[in-house]
């Protein structure tokens, strides 16, 4: 048995990571990705920031991904919540609930860079980019999957 991921951003990436990390390299993962991170355009890692929660950071760690993406990242240590208009409000700071963040927030493009370099590395993940389905068949027993190379 083997996984296929189809789609190499932000989820696709980091779920073939952690089955890596927690399979300890021993279930096979196929990331099928059509444009490698580098390539300008790619749509899941864009000029675009992504604001990651403190849990999600932990999460992160737990399968060696913030280790090598949290140098790029910048700590969200307040956020202020208002409604124009409307004289309610609330600050949220993350020494009130002994975090050292309350997130972080980093551009999707660096993180790309860093995830593809972890996945070239990580055990039992078989990285196809640049790639892309051609067809994909299914029987009662499995389901196979044809790239547009024929692989």
């Amino acid at each position: 048995m083997s996984v296929i991921i189809v789609g190499g951003g932000m989820a696709g990436a980091t779920l073939a990571l952690a089955i890596s990390q927690f399979s300890h390299g021993t279930l096979p993962v196929h990331l099928i990705e059509a444009k490698a991170p580098e390539a300008d355009g790619h749509p899941g890692f864009d000029a675009r920031a992504i604001a990651l929660a403190a849990g999600t950071c932990q999460q992160l760690a737990r399968i060696g991904v913030w280790q090598a993406i949290s140098d790029c990242a910048t700590a969200i240590n307040t956020v202020h919540v208002s409604d124009r208009g409307h004289a309610g409000f609330v600050t949220l700071d993350a020494q009130d609930y002994s975090l050292a963040a309350l997130g972080h927030v980093a551009e999707l493009h660096d993180i790309g860079l860093r995830l593809f370099a972890l996945l070239r590395k990580a055990p039992g993940v078989t990285l196809h980019c640049p790639e892309r389905v051609a067809s994909v068949s299914r029987t009662q027993q499995q389901v196979n999957v044809t790239l547009e190379n024929g692989n």
